[in-house]
């Protein structure tokens, strides 16, 4: 079980392509030949990557919601459309998408510096204006939010019934 951690400062390139931190990809040594995941965050205006296997497990959970239910579906064309595999090049940089770069407000022309943090067994790309802010104050919670709490609590529920 993966407890990815820390608080990095990158900077992004005009093509988009970043150098992943050397200490996060230490903590990922095991997993990180899999590849990553990079999606919107569900509650905030940044970025989650994920570790290949973790990504795995969301798929998985993903597929018990029903096909037929059409809050799920909104939830998943929501959730899953922006996902996109990532590699680490040989130079150990990654190629992130301009679309959701643009999601997180990552704006190349004024800045290109962005926050990575560890989150367990993810990690959060952010704008360094958006990680300032989220520092700052605690939004409440948004109707995407708890869209998503109800998904899980689906989930969960799904899981007890197994």
């Amino acid at each position: 079980m993966l407890n990815l951690l820390g608080e990095h400062h990158c900077k992004v390139d005009a093509k988009g392509r970043m150098m992943f931190p050397v200490k996060l990809r230490k903590q990922l040594e095991t997993v990180v030949h899999h590849g990553l995941v990079i999606n919107r965050n569900l509650f905030m205006k940044c970025l989650t990557l994920y570790p290949k296997p973790e990504w795995d497990r969301v798929q998985q959970e993903m597929s018990l919601l029903s096909r037929y239910n059409d809050k799920h579906q909104r939830f998943m064309i929501r959730f899953l459309g922006g996902a996109t595999t990532l590699e680490l090049d040989d130079a150990g940089r990654l190629l992130l998408p301009a679309a959701l770069l643009e999601y997180a407000s990552v704006d190349l022309r004024k800045n290109n510096e962005v926050v990575i943090t560890g989150v367990g067994e993810q990690m959060n790309l952010w704008s360094v204006d958006n990680y300032k802010a989220m520092m700052k104050e605690q939004k409440d919670d948004e109707d995407f939010g708890s869209l998503a709490s109800e998904i899980d609590q689906f989930i969960q529920d799904r899981l007890r019934k197994q």
